[in-house]
């Protein structure tokens, strides 16, 4: 096999080739110290004295046929006097604690990110368990820790990772979607170790925080934040009224006649749809739905009349309107409807801020899905570090 120049391909700084060999199986680059150079400190670059010597192999990028290449090169263990400690030589390119080049381990977790650590783990003839450590170690070295400076707005919001009840809390900066905190458990403790993290000044430009009803989240970002808007997630608000029509329409299917029961059976996302994204067909069967059953209709009249509220420009035109709503509520004798209330009546404001800052839970909602993939391609996790730095760097370098 002729070589025009094969450092470009495999640059070495301070070794020079001294042989190739390619077979079926596989192919070797052997390395020799250059003798201009002679064996350096790897930390300081000072030359070394031999006090050991030995020689040692690892992997390498395969070549365009898929063939496994090793490297091999010589190894001097020595007294470094600059550094006062015993080190071993080692090229740069060769990570000191792994059996591979850092070339390898970035093109193994490039593929990780696309493709099964098991499926990875064949394509390069390595364990799967070899994969993680590569792919945690580069993401450790790629990945740049968060910015805590100029932020804003966070969301936050619990996810499950594991089967038995196993969350994690997360937090996003509000305006990118970056990944700034996760950590296990749901609890107040989970969301203070963010906060904890943060200078006084920091905490202090912080202005908005989008969050879910969780009194364990709203407790911590009281005592640390006091300064903060908190605003309730649209989408969770309206998912909680709409579980609230759910239920009325699952104890009036369970109340009416045979013949009641025919045209209720079945008729939930009907119910629970909005009305702007019916059809003509839909249309008609809603109208004839809600003409038959009168307390699912004033259950669904006070469903569209929630929605309205967030289309107000003003805080304080949406707040008149929550009141008016929970008025109605109240007085329509459903009870699921008037435990909203009440609570909508303690929070009102947190309830209406959408409409002051905007701030929805579309970025962390569609991050969750992000983790549900992940895990689901990775058929679970078992080292959290791992996500959070997977799920870091997605969020980063996307």
């Amino acid at each position: 096999m002729n070589v025009g120049n094969i450092k470009v391909v495999a640059p070495f700084k301070g070794y020079v080739i001294s042989g190739i060999k390619f077979e079926e199986i596989g192919g070797q680059i052997n390395l020799e110290f250059d003798r201009r150079s002679g064996p350096r400190c790897p930390h300081c670059q000072q030359w070394l004295p031999r006090n050991k010597a030995g020689r040692r192999a690892v992997m390498d990028c395969p070549m365009t046929h898929g063939s496994i290449v090793y490297l091999t090169f010589p190894t001097v263990q020595g007294l470094c006097k600059t550094c006062d400690r015993y080190v071993t030589t080692c090229p740069e390119e060769v990570h000191p604690n792994c059996q591979a080049t850092r070339r390898l381990m970035k093109m193994v977790s490039a593929w990780a990110s696309v493709a099964t650590n098991s499926q990875v783990a064949a394509m390069f003839e390595i364990s799967d368990a070899t994969v993680r450590r590569y792919d945690k170690i580069v993401l450790k070295e790629d990945t740049p820790p968060p910015c805590f400076d100029g932020l804003k707005k966070l969301l936050i919001d619990e996810k499950s990772v594991r089967k038995g009840h196993c969350y994690v809390t997360i937090i996003l900066n509000g305006e990118t979607g970056e990944l700034l905190h996760m950590q296990e458990g749901r609890k107040k403790e989970s969301v203070e170790a963010f906060f904890e993290q943060l200078t006084e000044e920091q905490r202090a430009g912080i202005e908005v925080v989008g969050i879910d009803r969780s009194g364990a989240y709203q407790a911590a970002v009281e005592a640390w934040l006091p300064n903060a808007d908190m605003v309730y997630d649209r989408f969770h608000l309206v998912m909680n009224v709409n579980q609230a029509v759910d239920e009325v329409r699952r104890s009036q299917c369970a109340k009416a006649s045979k013949e009641d029961r025919t045209l209720l059976k079945g008729q939930r996302y009907l119910i629970l749809a909005n009305q702007e994204k019916l059809d003509a067909d839909g249309h008609k069967k809603l109208d004839r739905l809600l003409e038959v059953n009168k307390t699912i209709s004033t259950a669904y009249i006070l469903k569209e009349q929630f929605r309205e509220i967030f289309s107000y420009k003003a805080i304080g035109w949406a707040m008149r309107a929550l009141e008016t709503w929970c008025e109605l509520a109240n007085a329509s004798g459903l009870a699921s409807f008037q435990r909203l209330a009440k609570s909508f009546t303690q929070h009102s404001k947190r309830v209406c801020r959408f409409v002051k800052h905007g701030l929805t839970s579309g970025l962390i909602e569609g991050f969750n899905n992000l983790v549900s993939r992940m895990v689901h391609k990775a058929c679970g996790f078992r080292d959290l570090d791992y996500l959070e730095l997977k799920l870091r760097h997605h969020s980063v370098m996307r």
